[in-house]
């Protein structure tokens, strides 16, 4: 719940991002600063130490500390992603109540009579282009809950909207989610 963190006043790429932040409002445009100063904030031997606890990917963070998940030492695959968010779901890591609520309340997109849909996406950028797209989350109905990650790789255009798209339309199809109109 005190999420915020004021910006610094720095003109960044994205509209969204110059602007105070809260951890809603940062998961909602992927805001890279927020997540920096947080980091910044725990350190970065608090900060390995959580990806451990959760077993993020290969937890390798031997990247830049400033940007060791974009594009860099830190992997995972879609179905360590599932994973992870199977455990997120379930609070399987034992983290307060509170805060695991805050996560899921940050990520979630929408709700209908079907269900509610939660997620996120990515973008890996390298040398200006979109080369690795991802949306990964999850949608509890009254009957199940499904897990999903995709995602999309390509020398260009491979963004979390293109990913996002794929998704939609396969969970469309299989009659699991239809997005309102």
């Amino acid at each position: 719940e005190n999420s915020f963190i004021a910006w610094n006043g720095e003109t960044y790429p994205f509209e969204a991002w110059n602007a105070d932040q809260t951890l809603q409002s940062a998961m909602n445009s992927s805001v890279n600063w927020y997540f920096q100063t947080v980091d910044e904030q725990l350190g970065a031997s608090d900060v390995y130490s959580y990806v451990q606890k959760i077993g993020y990917g290969n937890e390798n963070m031997s990247g830049d500390f400033s940007s060791y998940w974009m594009e860099s030492s830190l992997e995972i695959s879609p179905i360590e992603q599932v994973e992870l968010l199977t455990k997120l779901q379930n609070n399987s890591f034992g983290f307060a109540p509170e805060n695991i609520n805050a996560v899921k309340d940050a990520i979630r997109l929408s709700f209908s009579d079907t269900g509610t849909l939660y997620g996120k996406t990515g973008t890996g950028r390298v040398n200006g282009q979109d080369v690795n797209g991802w949306f990964i989350g999850y949608i509890e109905t009254a009957d199940n809950t499904y897990f999903f990650a995709t995602n999309i790789s390509a020398d260009s255009d491979a963004t979390g909207g293109n990913a996002t798209e794929i998704t939609m339309s396969i969970l469309s199809d299989m009659n699991i989610w239809v997005s309102q109109k």
